[in-house]
């Protein structure tokens, strides 16, 4: 099962006097990058959420946002910073009496002070709260999974059908193979037969050199591993968990195989499906990039 590197999931309910919103959204990635947004009152919870998270996935660029907030108001409390609010006071007067500014000092403009006012807020249980969160989170989680699921398979599908392709292309140079290295072993050896025309030669040797070239012109062993590998995609393709990074190798050596195609043949039909073969090895590496 194969599942795209691309996601999105999101959900939000109230729950004990809380509106809790998770979200998640991933991008493709190399490695498992996860960044978590969340409030500094609920810090503690990063590394409870990155686990969740890296429990379910493994590769791909990953933002989580988690909102925890208190329906009915966080209950914050205000008390006065006397040393604050005294030696504010004290500059003022002296402003006034120092350099002759008029005016007086407000509440207005004391209050508008922050500095005046400690905020305090009431510690928060981080066992009840996560108690919270997770169902929460694993629901949003679930619907992220389920559309990277529905993505994988539309990248596996889209796969095969160029893997299709490119077995249908290595019949057809493997239909080919046999005509092409008898035609390039009686072209070389009339070429050769026009040059020495006039000239004494060992026959045998000719036609000696002219099987070891028809020899190293031979690509049976290059169809047979790229006939292998076409099994071992498959397989791969069927496999549960992360498969991008194996498949990834695999199609490499695909392209290796037909790269050495056509170095060796010098056919001009087999040159032509070389070139489809490798158009279609391409594009099956770009899905690759996609996937898990």
């Amino acid at each position: 099962m194969a599942f795209s590197m691309t996601g999105y999931g999101r959900c939000r309910e109230l729950l004990e006097g809380k509106d809790i919103c998770f979200e998640i959204k991933s991008v493709n990635s190399r490695y498992l990058d996860i960044n978590i947004k969340l409030g500094r009152l609920y810090a503690p919870l990063e590394e409870r959420i990155k686990q969740l998270v890296s429990s379910r996935i493994s590769r791909g660029k990953v933002d989580v946002y988690l909102s925890v907030n208190n329906i009915e108001g966080d209950a914050t409390t205000l008390t006065l910073n006397k040393d604050y609010l005294e030696a504010y006071l004290g500059v003022m007067e002296r402003i006034s009496t120092e350099y002759g500014v008029k005016g007086e000092v407000t509440l207005s403009m004391v209050s508008s002070k922050s500095e005046v006012f400690n905020a305090t807020r009431p510690e928060e249980d981080m066992e009840q709260v996560w108690a919270l969160v997770l169902p929460v989170a694993e629901k949003a989680l679930d619907a992220f999974c389920n559309m990277r699921k529905a993505e994988g398979e539309k990248l596996v599908e889209d796969i095969r059908s160029h893997a299709a392709v490119t077995a249908v292309l290595r019949e057809r140079i493997k239909e080919r193979a046999p005509l092409a290295v008898s035609t390039a072993k009686e072209r070389m050896l009339a070429r050769i037969s026009e040059l020495l025309e006039g000239v004494s030669y060992d026959e045998g040797r000719l036609l000696t050199e002219c099987a070891i070239f028809a020899d190293r012109a031979d690509i049976n062993e290059e169809l047979a591993r790229l006939a292998s590998h076409f099994a071992q995609l498959e397989g791969i393709l069927a496999d549960k968990g992360s498969i991008g990074r194996k498949l990834d190798f695999l199609v490499q050596e695909m392209n290796r195989e037909v790269n050495t195609i056509g170095s060796k043949s010098q056919d001009v039909e087999i040159a032509r499906a070389v070139i489809d073969a490798k158009s279609e090895i391409e594009k099956i590496r770009e899905q690759l990039q996609n996937l898990e």
